[in-house]
């Protein structure tokens, strides 16, 4: 039975006997060219048309192009609503005439699919002809697959479109089309009205719906209708020249775009990998499959995230307060609310009455925007700061967000006058948004977790890129491809080179072997293997992967080889730029200079091109300076000062080139390039040559999408962090379920029996008492604790006293009193900013105690770390911290911020007290792995224990604080009062 649709589409039906054969072209799914089709049928009972006098439905047979809409009635009728589309002439708006058909009738009951398809299947060629195989082929379809008519009718719509092209280029419509045009499917849908306008050859309808839905094909077709077009227009004198419109210029620009590339690239599979991998074609072809698999699922998972998070950034631009909408303040000035309204601006990070008065194009084509605000007032006082995601918005006179879709950026700077702030625009010049933003009075909000859109772009364009040049001979990885979605069978070669029994002879070329243990000797080892294409490095807390890595990749520099250095975050890249800082070796951090830490800034790209030109630099502005004084002594001679004027632009000119050209030679001779995994998509650096290593640093927080973009740069890859630690973070809990949550480290750790991958079990952060339960917990009791930090505490550093509290690793401050009730004050609240965070004043005032406690013990402020898993928590401690100046340098920040990092002393907030047992994501146990080793020598755990024990993981951790720690009852109160005393040594706790 065919199943009956409701929809809308293009493309053709046929009329035989009193039944309608149609087929519907519906949605977009895993490919930008790969189409769904479906097929309705139906028995006619009525029939009118505006367009088809004469006909009838029992007339013999009849086909056309069509627009259609299928509904079904509650009479279980179905009616077709077809409009044919015919050109008409341009007269200032693109008119078009329509003509409608309505057809209704029943859905027909078949049981050989090939009854409904008729004669009309029969006409059509012999051959197979696949929308799968459309999908995959890079190159446009000729006549040998397609045939002289079908060739033809595509010929004649792309001419149709080519033409209005032209005409809109004459009568200065252009920026509508370039607003409608874009590669793949973009491309597809404009070209289908023009198709539609042109009968399909009779007989080859299906063929013609399958090959208009080919974007290499139709691409093809249209750049040598618009040439054709074009030197028309230039032979009748109507453009200068040809290849200089703005018509030919989108085209270029479309062909140039990573989108384009990766569809119009032949997929099909090397002769030269059965010589490459020594595998037969038959095992090539299956991991080709499983290739396809997996960007398929991996894409559609990724539209899924990709709207939940747009969705949360609506609801938090929704949410983002206008300044000054009280009545009170709806009749001033202004000026007034500029000045007077930054309250509320603060609150939610906004600044309001912005207006862009200038725009430069920064090193690597970042575009920089100038905005001020509306009078020359000073800016309000925000929380806004260099590298923070914002969205930049139109908005009235009293900071109301427009309707104009918004575009994001980061915050480059904030002027030195207090009036100005430059943002880094994702965006290129002649960005149709853009231009609708400028000149107009605008809004900026700082949003958490704003939608990126570059970095969903940059994903799929990883994925398309995989698919189509994973195992092609000229991919540099391809041996990194195979291995990760190949067999065992195919890599055996791999037990080769287990390095099961080390000696100091087979690490001959690595230096200091001495100073790391067994486990670490063997990762060096395996990651200075050059056979090896893949390693998977497992570093629990503290086990020294940080440093293991920064010796491997010197190691890897001194025999010769490239490193591209990857990780999730700004963060991370930083933290391994600084430890690579001071060994030696050239290094280049790439990326934006707002979100690169000052500790590490003079190693950034920007950085390094503005003190290799700043001698150049000067000399060009000397120059430009004599230039600007002879141009205003000879302002009345127009042909001195056009030459005087075009010289000036020689000279930028000759800056920008002789930048680019630094640029890459800073690149080209960097031993090491670091940057984030997103970040390794930029075209700077996708220009260089492959890369002989790639390392990816906290693997485990990052989506494995992400992963590939680094991994396709390089030869082979190394992957570390620690599937036991936090999870990329993913909105929607369908794309969750889907695996997109699941990184490539924890895939690829027990793949192929876990010969890929080696793993560290000696830490040497933590004292025993907080490592024994994470090696319990997390890691099947296989971390062992060196012993030089085994029972080192609190009292042993320098100028601490010894007291109960220096002397104790593992604290339990319970809000619960001994006989069940619950200290006053320390309920858990809903963030009333609407963030969905909770806070709990009480634990904040026991934090703040047991702080000072330590710090009024001889603990540096600075080796103190407070944190929660929950922002308004953070937020109302900082809040709290900085009111007490002996607390300065006590860093407070969520669990989630903290991975990666350490300190002596750590105090955690769990926030969560209800009578529920509800926990929320506390309960997810690589969180709190992460939230307790970051922890040396201290460990204090601040919560309502009635709450928490609801949650087993958690029941666990406070039932081992209680036998390896101390266990007291704490109350909120200041000092003096029911809470931690002043002075540690006689705390008032019970």
């Amino acid at each position: 039975m065919v199943m009956q649709v409701s929809g809308c589409g293009v493309g053709s039906v046929s009329v035989t006997a009193n039944r309608i054969v149609g087929i519907e072209r519906w949605r977009m799914e895993a490919s930008p060219t790969l189409l769904r089709f479906r097929h309705f049928d139906l028995n006619i009972s009525s029939f009118s048309s505006s367009s088809y006098h004469g006909c009838s439905p029992s007339q013999s047979s009849w086909t056309f192009p069509l627009r259609f809409n299928i509904r079904n009635s509650s009479d279980k009728k179905t009616a077709v609503s077809i409009s044919t589309v015919k050109r008409g002439r341009r007269t200032g708006n693109n008119n078009k005439k329509k003509n409608r058909t309505e057809i209704t009738g029943e859905p027909v009951v078949a049981d050989n699919y090939s009854e409904i398809r008729g004669k009309q299947e029969d006409r059509a060629e012999d051959r197979p002809f696949s929308v799968r195989s459309l999908s995959q082929n890079g190159d446009p379809l000729g006549r040998k697959d397609l045939g002289k008519s079908v060739v033809k009718w595509i010929s004649q719509g792309m001419k149709a479109m080519a033409t209005d092209f032209g005409e809109a280029e004459l009568q200065g419509e252009f920026s509508e089309v370039r607003q409608r045009m874009g590669p793949g499917l973009t491309f597809v849908i404009q070209a289908q009205p023009y198709l539609g306008a042109i009968p399909m050859p009779s007989g080859l309808e299906s063929v013609c719906l399958k090959a208009c839905t080919h974007y290499p094909t139709l691409f093809d077709h249209f750049q040598r209708e618009l040439r054709d077009a074009l030197q028309q227009l230039q032979h009748k004198s109507l453009i200068e020249d040809w290849q200089k419109t703005k018509s030919w210029k989108l085209l270029k620009e479309l062909a140039k775009s990573a989108q384009h590339k990766a569809i119009a690239r032949k997929a099909s599979l090397p002769k030269a990998v059965h010589g490459v991998l020594g595998m037969e074609l038959e095992k090539v072809k299956a991991i080709q499959n499983k290739i396809d698999d997996f960007t398929e699922r991996m894409a559609n998972l990724l539209r899924v995230e990709r709207d939940a998070e747009l969705e949360f950034t609506q609801q938090e631009l929704d949410a983002a307060p206008a300044p000054a909408t009280t009545t009170s303040d709806s009749n001033k000035p202004i000026e007034f609310l500029v000045s007077h309204g930054q309250a509320e601006q603060e609150l939610c990070d906004t600044i309001c009455n912005l207006v862009a008065v200038s725009t430069y194009t920064g090193l690597g084509g970042m575009h920089l925007v100038l905005f001020k605000v509306e009078g020359n007032h000073r800016l309000p006082p925000t929380t806004l700061s260099p590298g923070d995601m914002v969205c930049v918005r139109t908005c009235d006179s009293r900071g109301a967000a427009g309707a104009t879709s918004g575009m994001q950026g980061f915050v480059n700077n904030l002027g030195e006058d207090g009036c100005s702030i430059t943002l880094a625009l994702e965006s290129r010049h002649g960005d149709p948004t853009f231009s609708k933003l400028f000149g107009k009075t605008v809004r900026i909000d700082r949003i958490y977790g704003l939608a990126d859109t570059v970095t969903y772009e940059r994903n799929c364009e990883a994925l398309m890129m995989l698919q189509k040049k994973g195992l092609h001979k000229n991919n540099p990885s391809i041996a990194v491809v195979a291995t990760l979605f190949g067999d065992k069978d195919d890599i055996k070669w791999l037990e080769d080179n287990n390095f099961t029994d080390l000696s100091e002879t087979e690490l001959s070329g690595i230096k200091y072997i001495e100073n790391y243990d067994n486990a670490q000797r063997k990762a060096i080892a395996l990651g200075l293997n050059q056979k090896r294409p893949v390693l998977i490095i497992q570093g629990p807390p503290g086990t020294g992967k940080t440093g293991l890595l920064k010796e491997l990749i010197v190691r890897a520099v001194q025999q010769g080889e490239r490193v591209l250095v990857t990780a999730p975050t700004n963060a991370a890249v930083d933290n391994m730029v600084e430890k690579l800082s001071d060994v030696g070796i050239n290094i280049v951090r790439v990326g934006n200079p707002a979100r690169i830490s000052p500790v590490v800034a003079s190693k950034s790209l920007v950085e390094i091109v503005n003190v290799k030109l700043s001698k150049f630099r000067s000399e060009l502005e000397r120059k430009k300076s004599d230039l600007r004084k002879d141009l205003r002594q000879c302002l009345k001679d127009d042909s001195l000062a056009a030459g005087i004027r075009q010289l000036l632009k020689q000279l930028g000119k000759a800056y920008k080139k002789k930048e680019k050209e630094m640029v890459k030679e800073i690149l080209v001779n960097a031993h090491v390039v670091l940057t984030t995994n997103s970040g390794a998509a930029d075209p700077l650096i996708r220009r260089l040559d492959a890369f002989d290593l790639v390392v990816i640093d906290e693997a485990g927080q990052a989506i494995e999408p992400c992963c590939w973009i680094p991994i396709l740069q390089g030869k082979r890859c190394i992957l570390a962090g620690d599937q036991c630690q936090l999870a990329p973070v993913i909105l929607s809990r369908k794309a969750l379920e889907g695996g997109l949550g699941i990184s490539l480290l924890e895939r690829s750790i027990s793949l192929h029996e876990g010969v890929l991958a080696t793993k560290l079990t000696t830490q040497y952060r933590m004292n025993d008492a907080i490592s024994s339960w994470a090696s319990k917990e997390m890691y099947g009791g296989l971390l062992t604790s060196s012993p030089t930090v085994s029972s080192h505490l609190l009292v042993d550093s320098p100028f601490v006293q010894p007291t109960w509290i220096t002397q104790c690793p593992l604290l339990l401050l319970d809000t619960r009193k001994p006989y069940g009730s619950l200290s006053p004050g320390c309920e858990e609240h809903l963030d009333l900013a609407g963030t969905g965070s909770f806070y709990n004043e009480g634990e904040a005032d026991i934090v703040v105690q047991h702080v000072l406690s330590l710090i009024y013990a001889g603990v540096s402020p600075a080796a103190i770390a407070v944190q929660s898993p929950y922002v308004a928590q953070v937020q109302l401690l900082r809040d709290s911290l900085d009111e007490i100046p002996l607390a300065n340098g006590v860093e407070v920040a969520t669990i989630d911020s903290f991975q990666g990092r350490e300190a002596d002393a750590v105090i955690i907030s769990m926030v969560r007290s209800n009578t529920l047992g509800a926990v929320g994501f506390l309960g997810d146990s690589r969180r709190m792995n992460v939230a307790i080793t970051r922890a040396r020598k201290h460990v204090a755990v601040v919560c309502d224990s009635s709450t928490i024990c609801h949650n087993t993981f958690l029941a666990r951790l406070l039932r081992h604080i209680r036998y390896s720690g101390r266990v007291k009852h704490a109350e909120p109160g200041g000092f003096g009062g029911s809470g931690l005393g002043m002075n540690p040594m006689l705390p008032s706790i019970s």
